[in-house]
């Protein structure tokens, strides 16, 4: 999946740097470098823009105030050399915030969480029509609903589905990104190398865990993002 994307800042250098970390990353496209909001506005009418490199603090629009005016809004890493807008910059639902000079790993991180995010997205009509799949367990293949998966667990050599009710787990030997690029995106979502759980069963978030009933999960930063994001556009 290639993922088209936007530079907009006031400076040169800042300009310079964030193409030259594009053009590293291979599923990456850009579509335009724009030295202010008003230049990058027409790219947005004219083009499916996926992600956008905004700054925040730029000469008479501020990138928190040109999201704003965007009806259709794509996802968003704020670049800026102030840390005082994280808070704001967040509350927009940020995939995140980085601060320059910015240093290549944290570009990666982040880059990296946004593709994450911006696939499930884009799988969001992926078996939509279906609320059903079909496994393989043992030397059968068995149907399990959406609505009776709990959550997944991935082991080293196999896949534990969870279920609701009384119902023992079913074990197969599908790997879990198996079942992340499978399972839609509507219904469920990936929080841990080690688990992807059912959205309608979530029942509470916090910083670092999830709880689906009496059932008490971690949540790591890496799927953080991208689930607090999931949840935002809920709300």
């Amino acid at each position: 999946m290639k993922i088209n994307c936007l530079i907009i800042d006031d400076e040169p250098w800042a300009l310079d740097l964030m193409e030259d970390f594009i053009q590293k990353i291979p599923y990456l496209k850009l579509v335009a470098r724009c030295e202010g909001p008003m230049a990058a506005r027409p790219y947005f009418e004219q083009d499916d823009i996926d992600l956008i490199f905004l700054d925040i603090r730029m000469p008479d629009l501020s990138g928190i105030q040109f999201l704003k005016t965007l009806s259709k809004k794509p996802s968003v890493i704020f670049v800026t050399a102030y840390n005082e807008f994280a808070v704001e910059g967040f509350e927009m639902d940020a995939i995140d915030y980085l601060l320059k000079p910015v240093p290549f790993d944290r570009f990666v991180a982040a880059v990296s969480k946004a593709y994450e995010y911006i696939s499930y997205r884009k799988n969001r009509n992926v078996n939509a029509n279906d609320d059903f799949i079909f496994i393989k367990t043992s030397h059968k293949i068995q149907k399990i609903f959406y609505e009776d998966i709990i959550y997944l667990e991935g082991l080293k050599d196999y896949t534990r589905i969870h279920l609701s009710g009384s119902r023992k787990p079913v074990v197969t030997l599908q790997s879990l990104k198996y079942f992340e690029s499978r399972l839609p995106a509507t219904n469920f979502i990936r929080i841990h190398r080690s688990y992807i759980v059912s959205l309608r069963k979530l029942d509470t978030v916090s910083r670092k865990t999830v709880f689906l009933g009496e059932t008490e999960l971690p949540c790591s930063e890496h799927y953080r993002g991208i689930l607090y994001n999931l949840i935002g556009e809920k709300l």
